[in-house]
């Protein structure tokens, strides 16, 4: 029942039982669930109530977890985040997290790391275990911040369907799930089950009725200091276009919608920085001139769509001794527009208009003849009426998992007997493939550069000169709208169906291994990744000695051996191998090429771009990584039946590993489980664990944006520069030091009653991460020579044009905080009877999530739920936060209510209130949800379930963190990645089992 799993979660803490078995965290089998680490456990029945349709989207409703990556979260890119449905434990990262299914390892869904939960069967869950606390000594790496473990009911027989539907009470984000399960016996000795799962939502892209939404931004003050304000826009750039041009008439002039005509741009008030700069921006609240280049097609939340296919089966083909095997298929899609949409604001790519473009308006034509104007700058976002309308971002994974492996319950009567031996071998298979269709910045200077042909018609000046770009499109971008359908189409994405044969160039052998791919093109660029895993591995557990009387001594060992694949290939016709070392797909004025064939008016920055699609530098990749590793656990009961010792019980476990590339290290733990009384139980652990590299952090160089200070130009401010990080196939792992203390009292006098509290500590050493892009600027202008080979500057100007970032042991990190769990469950009887009511309640305090770069000081983010003001990062570390619900059964029906408190928080923990910003406070908010049920029992077990679901009941409107991004033109008014965008929803549905 509902009412259990709202409360086992307590009871897996201080209850026995006589069954065997074993928990997350330790690989012992035992009687009861009493273990020296923290497990919280909770049911498939509970998950679903709390966000129907939604696993990942119910697990983060678990206080423990701090930003995990879901379908809208912004904590990563598109380009760097490891998918849709990854967990991250305290806030701690994705890579130290480790996620299983029923106790075995998954294939990540990308290079960079995390396993993507949507690929699991949810229809055949039956229960989630989390473990918070480090568990590398029995799991292996990742385990640094704990395990969360998926368990199946492999068990399940009969049939089960299911089907629901819901959407937002704003009408939109349309959603349904339909499943069907089935389950039998094979003979005496096998059991079969199969299932499939189907998910759709439509995505929100559109700020309509939330009128929350209001552009709030930040905007200094006479004195410097940052203020909020409504209606922050862009004075650097807009949809219809702005000229800059110092020094003449024509500066500050905003083209009319149509076309037909310029107007002064009016500064409302206030505004900071100068106008036609990225950074510049204006609150029109009281009146002004610009364009919120963020409201005209939002992603609140990505079109997604799910499906899964489940098999199991298993079959003692000896007394005791079992075999099975497993079959996952999981596809996740995604599909949202690209941002930003065409921009030609300066970040970098800018756009020059010559005096003779053929587009002009007249009277603009006429200033510039009058003031000897010979070209003017336009800055300009893509509009959805324009280049902007089919600039989109999809993504396609699909994960295939395929198990083999037995259980021998060992019955010998000598050496072993009563022992439990298991072994199993599994091959994952991921495949990703991202698709962006994006600006062509190596054809969007061609196609502006429109002229008269002398005949009175508009061509582009090149085609006058020679067929380099025999069938360009002249692009009107004066005003919205104004671009014919054939420039547009040349101006954004490819042109499908031609055949490539390329050569491939690896980030870091080149054209070393001779590999080569063949495609037809299509409109978007693509990005295949291929992961692979091998896994085996041996492991017995048993007692090994009777002890002397406290209980039986038991021990665990086994080993394991994983071999991990990756080859990521980029499909980009205007940089074939995507050689970005050599690659020049956009052409220089100066290029002899460009010279013949007329080209003129390319941005500096773009013409050493290395592709020619706007902000897509993605590298080819090639890399394997293996480990080997052994591993033993004991469990000793020392002392039983004394005085305040009902039971002292002393866990150890060690492992040591052989990672390729890096070596050897050791983890280990040692716990104690100290049963004072009945009613009252301390625990506590300390272990080393350990974190290898991801496939990423050793092969990968990642395109991507940055904002930074340039040292050498101060008072250029803020500029925006080309990033890319850098693998390293060296680097070594980190380690961990974890501490956990805490007691579990369920006082005999109040019977259904528990409470656990744990205080943990994690503090990492040699962690692996990046000094960051100003780190490396700053350094390297200070002498680091080995840093200056990572910054490349313009040979004109000599900015910063692109700076990378390699992944080094250099990072310290440290966490802390206190977790609270407690839950009552009885049985009623306020209307006679056959009632149950059952809480719970589950908080967490963040007293710390630090980190310290080599170098720096301690940077402390615990509280911090903004976008960081620096750089535009969100975090998702509030200090405080619960999650409690409560249960009422009452015969068929079942109501649960539950409520979600995020605390508040600061933007940046480092801005000084009064002279790094106004108010640096972000408010905490609750959240109400609301579920019904109702079962009609038929004969034989079966019966017909009806059911409806309510999200964020009192429609709550997310807390402003704003930031205002120069390199996107708007401002973020809030972090999706912590607060609930989507506003009150609901989803009604059905069961039916037999």
């Amino acid at each position: 029942m509902l009412s259990l799993g709202a409360a086992s979660a307590l009871a897996q803490d201080g209850e026995t039982n006589s069954d065997t078995i074993t928990v997350t965290g330790t690989r012992i089998a035992q009687t009861g669930m009493q273990t020296p680490v923290p497990v919280t456990s909770v049911d498939a029945e509970l998950l679903s109530t709390m966000a129907p349709g939604n696993i990942i989207e119910a697990v983060s409703q678990l206080p423990q977890f701090f930003g995990n990556q879901t379908p809208n979260s912004i904590t990563e890119t598109w380009f760097l985040r490891g998918g849709y449905g990854n967990l991250n434990m305290r806030g701690l990262g994705i890579n130290r997290t480790l996620t299983l299914l029923n106790g075995r390892r998954m294939i990540s869904s990308t290079a960079f790391g995390g396993v993507d939960i949507n690929a699991f069967p949810e229809a055949m869950i039956s229960r989630v275990e989390t473990v918070t606390g480090g568990a590398s000594a029995a799991y292996g790496t990742d385990a640094v911040a704990g395990v969360t473990n998926f368990i199946l009911d492999t068990d399940f027989t009969g049939f089960d369907a299911h089907g629901q539907w819901g959407q937002t009470t704003r009408g939109d984000g349309d959603n349904y799930e339909v499943s069907l399960s089935f389950g039998t016996d094979i003979g005496d000795r096998g059991h079969f089950l199969v299932s499939g799962e189907l998910f759709d939502q439509d995505g929100v892209f559109s700020y309509e009725d939330r009128d929350w939404y209001q552009g709030w931004g930040l905007i200094n003050d006479a004195g410097g200091v940052p203020q909020l304000y409504p209606n922050v826009v862009s004075r650097n750039s807009s949809f219809d276009g702005l000229i800059v041009a110092p020094g003449t008439s024509l500066d500050q002039s905003e083209f009319l919608s149509d076309g037909s005509g310029i107007q002064p741009f009016v500064t409302g008030s206030p505004s900071q920085f100068p106008f036609g700069i990225p950074p510049a921006r204006h609150s029109i609240a009281n009146g002004g001139s610009g364009d919120d280049l963020g409201a005209e097609a939002p992603s609140l939340y990505p079109d997604v769509e799910r499906n899964n296919i489940f098999a199991y089966a298993d079959y003692e083909l000896a007394n005791n001794f079992k075999v099975f095997a497993q079959y996952i298929r999981g596809q996740n899609k995604t599909n949202q527009p690209n941002y930003p949409r065409g921009s030609l604001h300066g970040t970098p790519t800018a756009i020059t208009i010559f005096a003779d473009n053929a587009f002009l308006p007249d009277d603009v034509r006429q200033i510039m003849m009058d003031e000897m104007i010979p070209s003017f700058t336009l800055k300009r976002m893509g509009s959805l009426e324009d280049i902007g309308r089919d600039m989109r971002i999809y993504d396609d994974s699909v994960l295939h998992s395929i198990t083999g492996g037995f259980n021998w319950q060992v019955e010998n009567g000598g050496f072993m007997n009563g022992w439990s031996v298991d072994g199993y071998y599994q091959y994952g298979r991921n495949k990703r493939q991202a698709y962006q269709v994006g600006l062509r910045v190596d054809r969007i200077h061609a196609a502006v550069d429109a002229v008269d042909d002398g005949s009175g018609n508009i061509v582009c000046r090149t085609t006058l000169f020679n067929d380099t770009f025999a069938d360009c499109e002249p692009l009107n971008l004066f005003g919205r709208g104004n671009a014919s359908e054939a420039a547009v189409d040349w101006v954004v994405g490819y042109e499908p169906g031609d055949t490539i044969t390329t050569p491939i160039y690896f980030a870091d052998t080149g054209f070393d291994l001779g590999v080569t791919d063949t495609y037809t093109t299509q409109e978007a660029k693509v990005n295949i990744t291929n992961m692979r895993q091998h896994l085996f591995e041996l492991s017995a557990s048993g007692e090994v000695y009777e002890g002397w009387g406290a209980g039986p001594i038991s021990m665990a060992f086994g080993g394991s051996h994983r071999e991990e694949k990756i080859r990521q290939i980029v499909r980009d016709p205007t940089n074939p191998p995507s050689d970005h070392d050599n690659g020049h797909p956009v052409l220089c004025d100066s290029d002899p090429e460009a010279i013949a064939a007329g080209l003129r008016g390319v941005s500096a920055p773009d013409c050493g771009n290395t592709v020619g699609l706007q902000y897509s530098k993605v590298s080819n990749i090639n890399g394997k990584s293996t480990v080997t590793e052994v591993f033993t656990e004991v469990l000793v009961p020392l002392v039983a039946d004394a005085p305040l010792m009902e039971q002292l019980t002393l866990h150890g476990a060690a492992r040591w590993a052989d990672y390729s590339g890096s070596g050897s290290i050791w983890a280990w733990k040692g716990g104690l489980d100290w049963q004072m009384t009945e009613d009252f139980r301390l625990r506590g652990t300390y272990s080393r664990d350990v974190r290898a590299a991801n496939l990423s952090e050793r092969f990968d160089k990642t395109g991507g944006s940055a904002t930074i200070t340039d040292p050498r130009y101060p008072g250029d401010g803020v500029i925006n520069v080309t990033r890319f990080s850098g693998g390293n196939p060296l680097v070594s792992p980190e380690k961990a030091d974890t501490i956990t203390v805490g007691f579990v009292y369920q006082p005999s006098f109040i019977d259904g009653f528990s409470l656990s509290a744990d205080w943990y500590q994690v503090k990492i050493d040699d962690a692996i991460g990046q000094l960051g892009v100003q780190a490396v600027a700053d350094r390297c202008e200070e002498g680091a020579l080995d840093l200056c080979d990572l910054v490349s500057r313009d040979t004109m100007t000599d900015r910063i044009v692109l700076i990378g970032d390699v992944f080094v042991n250099v990072d310290q990190a440290k966490i802390s905080g206190i977790d609270l769990e407690t839950s009552y469950q009885r049985d009623i009887s306020l209307f006679g009877g056959d009632e149950s009511i059952s809480w719970r309640f589950f908080g967490t305090w963040l007293d710390e999530n630090s980190e310290t770069l080599a170098g720096t000081n301690k940077i402390d983010r615990a509280g911090q739920i903004g976008l960081q003001q620096s750089d535009g990062i969100a975090y998702a570390l509030p200090e405080f936060k619960f999650t409690t619900s409560l249960t009422y059964e009452y015969g068929p029906v079942r109501t649960f209510l539950q409520g979600r408190y995020i605390g508040g928080g600061t933007i940046e923990n480092s801005l000084v209130e009064g002279v790094d910003i106004g108010s640096n406070h972000v408010d905490s908010v609750f959240y109400l949800d609301l579920g019904v049920t109702y079962r009609h029992e038929l004969d034989n077990g079966a019966g017909i379930e009806l059911y409806g679901n309510m999200t964020n009941v009192l429609d709550q409107d997310p807390p402003v963190t704003p930031y205002y991004s120069a390199f996107f033109g708007y401002t973020q008014q809030t972090n999706q990645s912590v607060h609930d965008v989507l506003g009150r929803r609901f989803v009604i549905g059905a069961r039916v089992n037999f």
